[in-house]
């Protein structure tokens, strides 16, 4: 079976999933694209040898183009199947063309237009629990709707961490400058700690606010190196984020982004604090200097948070229904 994978580009957490199932997927001698574009791209150019295809499109754009270049990739590509990383203007052009497919998603709306996208979808992998799920999900898609669990590649845990703080946006832009200002002053304080300053495009412009003890780091690659024997993260909510962190065990403060910039990031971080995985604060609550006390209490063992055993299942779980989902809709078009 030839599959085309349409994985949104905006930071590398749908690209890093992808990049898991695809790989599955080749195990069992399918025929896998991946399609994606922007930062989500770069990461797959890093470590992806398949077959990969650049969209040549901005994170953000008009639907006209978007629709357009989608089109001319499916009849390009002749897929059996597509596996729909949340570019929703894939599901009406594989609707019309008898193409089934596997919409993968960590968020939901109940949203009337959002809604009339995601009934065009054969099924719906929600890379999440059950449990504390705060998203709202409209009754005519409750059927399609299949929780199979984050889905993250999880380095070896090392035995001891060491006195360093990593923070991090993900895909840093200017709305993230106040909370690369704020978390570098309130943890200046901090002093026995290295405080590892993932910045990107953002590094030049907020140098001059480190000391000592901070260094900034442009390139992401190490990004994972550095995290997996770190004292604390303090990040911007990214949901793949979120979940490696709980994996691998290490304590972490979310500060997610404003509601009418990110709509999603503040629901992740309230369904991972609710677990118990995370601490996380609004915004408004960095004037307050809460990510200092946070930072405070978890550093000297007053905050102790959970750890999510990750096992690897939400994978198998993730391409069984990838997979049932095209082979049910083939047979049904068959008869």
């Amino acid at each position: 079976m030839k599959v085309l994978f349409v994985s949104r580009g905006n930071g590398f957490g749908h690209a890093k999933r992808d990049l898991l199932v695809a790989q599955r997927l080749i195990q069992f001698n399918h025929e896998v694209i991946i399609a994606s574009y922007s930062s989500g791209l770069q990461y797959l150019q890093r470590v992806y040898s398949g077959q990969l295809i650049d969209l040549k499109l901005p994170s953000a754009g008009s639907s006209a183009e978007r629709t357009s270049k989608l089109l001319d990739l499916i009849r390009c590509t002749q897929p059996d199947g597509i596996v729909v990383d949340e570019e929703l203007l894939v599901l009406p052009i594989a609707k019309s063309m008898g193409i089934p497919t596997c919409f993968i998603t960590n968020w939901l709306e109940d949203e009337p237009e959002i809604v009339g996208y995601l009934q065009m979808a054969d099924q719906i992998a929600i890379v999440d629990q059950q449990d504390h799920w705060m998203f709202g999900a409209a009754d005519s898609i409750r059927e399609k709707l299949n929780f199979v669990g984050p889905v993250v590649e999880v380095p070896e845990r090392t035995a001891a961490r060491e006195k360093k703080i990593v923070i991090t946006s993900g895909s840093a832009t200017l709305v993230d400058v106040p909370f690369f200002r704020k978390a570098i002053s309130d943890l200046k304080g901090e002093t026995d700690y290295i405080k590892l300053v993932y910045s990107g495009t953002l590094t030049k412009s907020l140098q001059r606010l480190g000391d000592e003890t901070t260094q900034f780091i442009a390139d992401p690659g190490s990004f994972m190196d550095e995290v997996r024997d770190s004292s604390l993260v303090v990040c911007r909510g990214g949901h793949t984020t979120l979940w490696e962190l709980a994996s691998l065990g290490i304590p972490a403060i979310a500060v997610p982004r404003r509601e009418e910039v990110n709509r999603s990031n503040i629901v992740y971080a309230r369904q991972m604090g609710k677990r118990g995985y995370i601490r996380w604060l609004e915004e408004s609550g960095m004037d307050q200097g809460l990510i200092a006390k946070y930072a405070s209490e978890i550093l000297r063992g007053q905050t102790e948070l959970q750890t999510y055993a990750y096992d690897g299942t939400a994978l198998d779980r993730l391409t069984s229904c990838i997979l049932e989902s095209f082979f049910l809709t083939l047979a049904e078009e068959s008869l």
